[in-house]
C-alpha cells in the first residue's frame, strides 16, 4: 500500500475514525488527496480538529478530506480511487468499493465472519479486472452502520 500511495491522485480510509491513518495517507502521497469517511459525526469533528492542529493547511487546501457518510457506500463523488483501505470487517467483498477502485488500483480489506478474517488485498489490473489474495488472519470490528456501532457496544 505504501508504494501505491506515493503515486496515487485519491487514496480513501473507510472509517476513518480519529483520522490518523487518513493523515498518514496523505503524508505518504506526493501528490494527491486522501479522503477519509466515518459515519460518526463526533469522530469526523475530532479527527478535523486533531489534523488542524499541525496540517490546517491540508485541510483548507483539499490535500485531506474529512467527511461524515456511510463507509459501506464509499464516496463515490471522488471515485475512482487509488487505493482504498478499510478500516473494519466486511462479511464479503463490499462490490461498492470494488467499483470506486480504480484500474491498477489496490484495495485492502479484511474479510470474513465476526470475530476472526483475512486481511485481503484486492488489486486491478489495467483492465480493470480485479484479483484477490489473502495476507493474514486478523479480527476486526465489523463495517456497519451508524446505529448499530453506537448499540454495539
Amino acid at each position: 500500500m505504501v508504494d501505491r500511495l506515493k503515486t496515487a491522485k485519491r487514496a480513501l480510509d473507510v472509517g476513518s475514525g480519529s483520522g490518523y491513518l487518513t493523515l498518514c495517507m496523505a503524508k505518504l502521497m506526493s501528490d494527491g488527496v486522501a479522503y477519509g469517511v466515518e459515519h460518526i459525526p463526533q469522530l469526523v469533528a475530532s479527527s478535523k480538529q486533531y489534523v488542524a492542529k499541525n496540517h490546517a493547511d491540508w485541510l483548507r487546501l483539499g490535500k485531506i478530506v474529512l467527511v461524515e457518510g456511510d463507509g459501506r457506500l464509499g464516496l463515490p463523488a471522488y471515485a475512482p480511487y487509488d487505493v482504498i483501505h478499510v478500516g473494519a470487517a466486511c462479511e464479503k467483498l463490499p462490490e461498492e468499493l470494488l467499483h470506486q477502485l480504480a484500474p491498477k488500483g489496490i484495495l485492502i480489506v479484511p474479510i470474513g465472519k465476526p470475530g476472526y478474517q483475512e486481511f485481503t488485498v484486492i488489486e486491478k489490473d489495467e483492465t480493470g479486472r480485479a484479483r484477490a489474495r489473502k495476507e493474514l488472519g486478523v479480527t476486526y470490528v465489523p463495517l456497519t452502520s451508524k446505529e448499530k456501532q453506537l448499540g454495539y457496544w
